[in-house]
């Protein structure tokens, strides 16, 4: 179970955006602090937890600079309203996690979020991903078109588990 480190400093804004970034979480498996990337769901004056980086199989990234770099492109998707829905595509001849306005949109490299491994298979990663974001609990939230999942990133966030609420919240 991953919780949030008493030195992460998690900041939230007086606006109404979702605001994505990557910040240390503790990671009890291991015993050790972890980069994983948060939102801060102004909403629910909460965060919750997209993605723990546990993974140095992409070597041309650490852990720390893969989240980082993840954490920018969920932020970027948002702010230009692409991040309506999760899917799954190849871009360059690797499976990939994007972003998209509408159903029935394609993964490029323009909307790619991030890569995954090759032996992964894209549907269990976004079927997975929404797992950790809801903490297991409840069904998952996708709706598809065809054979193609499409997860609805609101429903996601209005379901999803808060890792940490501001102070004074309810």
């Amino acid at each position: 179970m991953l919780t949030l480190g008493a030195s992460a400093t998690l900041s939230q804004t007086e606006s109404n955006e979702v605001k994505f970034f990557c910040s240390q979480m503790f990671d009890n498996a291991p015993n050790e602090n972890i980069p994983a990337t948060i939102a801060w769901i102004p909403e629910r004056q909460g965060h919750i937890r997209l993605i723990a980086w546990k993974s140095d199989f992409f070597y041309k990234w650490n852990r720390q600079e893969r989240c980082q770099a993840v954490s920018e492109k969920f932020q970027n998707a948002s702010q230009q309203g692409r991040l309506n829905y999760l899917t799954y595509g190849e871009v360059d001849n690797y499976q990939v996690i994007c972003a998209v306005a509408n159903q029935g949109e394609k993964c490029k490299r323009e909307n790619m979020l991030f890569t995954i491994k090759p032996q992964d298979y894209p549907d269990r990663v976004l079927t997975s991903l929404i797992g950790v974001v809801q903490g297991n609990s409840g069904e998952p939230i996708y709706q598809s078109t065809g054979q193609q999942v499409y997860v609805s990133v609101n429903e996601l966030f209005r379901q999803s588990k808060i890792v940490s609420q501001a102070s004074g919240s309810k």
